[in-house]
This record gives structure tokens, C-alpha cells and sequence, in this order.
């Protein structure tokens, strides 16, 4: 499995989540949804991330993020027909390793990236990606590949 975006892209997100900080960060990643989205071992391409607010209350943005449906109904909306979609959702982990918590994977979807970046003291450090089992009992780690432009 691989998560595959030009280098500024990276620059994106890890920004906008030094951003965010103390909070969790969030934002979705777009890109080309292939035939064979579903499919163990496939490739995706990100060609846009979008920030998005973090929609929890102020006491829970420090260790969980939550991205408003209404938001997501909007951007599939704004994408649809375009062979274009939503491929994964970024977030990062404040002061905390750019591992999964029990949270995320209870709230993951299948098939989908989570790119995962390790914010300490405001500064990006780690950047790692994750597609959730099949079963939904783990995730697997996924290799990101930065294009150069």
C-alpha cells in the first residue's frame, strides 16, 4: 500500500497542523479514486489536501479531531462526477507518536489513508500513513511516497 503526493503537499498538511497546535489538526486528502480502491496492496495519489476545522468542543481538540459531516457532504458533493474524491483524512497527533490511538481506529473507515503527522512543541517531526484492516481490529501501515514537482 502505498500514499503517493508532491512534496508541497506534505509541506500542506504538516503547516497546517504546526498550526493547529496544542490542538489536533485535520484536513481531508483528494485525489483520483482508482479502480481498484478497495483493493489490498493499491496505490493512491493525493493531488489536493484540504484543512478543516476541528469540529470537537475546545476541551477535546487536544487529543481527538472530528471533521463535520455537513463539511465532507459538501466537498463529495463539490467532486462528484469528476473521477476525483476523498482518498483519506489527515490529522496529527500533538506531543504524541504519529501511531494510531485506539480512537482513530475506532472511527476509521476501510480503504481510506490516515496520514498521521507527530506535532511536538509546534513543529512536525514524523509523518506516517495507516489504511485500516478489513476486520477494523488494526491498521496497517502504508508507505508515502513525496514527488518531487
Amino acid at each position: 500500500m502505498t500514499l503517493k503526493a508532491r512534496r508541497a503537499l506534505e509541506g500542506a498538511v504538516t503547516g497546517a497542523c504546526e498550526s493547529a497546535y496544542p490542538d489536533e489538526g485535520c484536513g481531508l486528502l483528494l485525489g483520483p479514486v482508482p479502480d481498484a480502491f478497495d483493493r489490498p496492496g493499491r496505490a493512491l495519489f493525493v493531488d489536493e489536501v484540504r484543512p478543516l476545522p476541528n469540529g470537537w468542543d475546545a476541551s477535546a481538540k487536544t487529543n481527538r479531531y472530528l471533521i463535520d459531516p455537513r463539511l465532507l457532504a459538501k466537498v463529495e458533493n463539490e467532486l462528484s462526477g469528476t473521477g476525483r474524491g476523498v482518498v483519506g483524512f489527515y490529522h496529527s497527533h500533538p506531543d504524541h507518536p504519529a501511531w494510531p490511538s485506539p480512537f482513530d481506529l475506532m472511527m476509521a473507515w476501510p480503504c481510506l489513508s490516515y496520514w498521521i503527522v507527530r506535532v511536538d512543541g509546534g513543529k512536525a517531526v514524523d509523518g506516517r500513513s495507516w489504511q485500516r484492516t478489513e476486520d477494523g481490529r488494526s491498521f496497517v501501515e502504508e508507505e508515502i511516497v513525496l514527488l518531487e514537482e
